[in-house]
């Protein structure tokens, strides 16, 4: 198991270095020491479960696995997804003050918001199977997942998850609903020419970023939980 993830790893570090390959050689090792790509180190995850035995060995293998694709998901997110926003629109003179007076910038904003909207949607349902299948080795089957996760966490140590069920479930009601199953809230943002509200569409990446690997570390040791993240007006939701 340790070659393959040694492997992962590798290869999404030379990701990134490609990625940041024409700067300078200072600014480019400091944005890759300080990338998640760096911090989310799956090998040390692996290490630590094995040592400390808090949790059944059987259950590893899919462990890894499955924090693959959520670190594959957040890359995409955070390294591609997330960039565009600078290169396609504010690095060219557009902001959310003048966007809506050029209806092709506007919508290849809301083209990016709702990439990341189904994007963000597909990481914390990552998290949520994962979560689960570490504290019970079964998988998160049922068919209101996030009701039955958020329930099922209140007697775990993930119960600090809790305090953004309500953003979680304005992200699925307002955002992400809209988008995949009904009239898109993103057209509606068109139309009458205001910009989706940034800080809350991401608002899934940043608690997955800030509140998740830390505290895992600490749990699979037998630790409590001590990082959180929250942001500006997220509790109004």
């Amino acid at each position: 198991m340790e070659n393959v993830i040694n492997q992962f790893e590798n290869k999404l570090l030379e990701a990134l270095e490609f990625k940041y390959k024409s700067q300078p050689q200072q600014i480019k090792t400091s944005l890759i020491e300080t990338s998640f790509v760096k911090g989310m180190n799956i090998k040390k995850f692996y290490e630590l479960y094995l040592e400390k035995g808090v949790y059944p060995q059987e259950r590893i293998e899919k462990l890894i696995y499955q924090l693959f694709d959520i670190k594959i998901e957040m890359f995409y997110i955070i390294e591609l997804d997330i960039g565009l926003y600078n290169h396609l629109i504010y690095n060219i003179g557009f902001d959310n003050s003048n966007i809506d007076e050029f209806p092709y910038i506007a919508l290849r904003k809301l083209s990016l918001d709702q990439t990341l909207i189904v994007k963000s949607r597909i990481l914390w349902e990552r998290v949520m199977n994962f979560i689960y299948y570490l504290e019970t080795g079964k998988d998160l089957d049922r068919k209101s997942k996030k009701t039955y996760f958020f329930n099922f966490i209140e007697s775990t140590k993930w119960s600090y998850l809790e305090v953004y069920k309500n953003y979680i479930e304005w992200f699925d009601n307002k955002l992400r609903a809209p988008e995949v199953h009904k009239g898109s809230i993103l057209r509606k943002y068109f139309q009458i020419g205001l910009a989706a509200p940034d800080h809350k569409t991401l608002g899934l990446i940043n608690i997955v970023s800030n509140s998740i690997w830390t505290n895992l570390l600490e749990i699979i040791q037998g630790g409590e939980p001590s990082s959180s993240y929250w942001t500006i007006d997220m509790e109004n939701c």
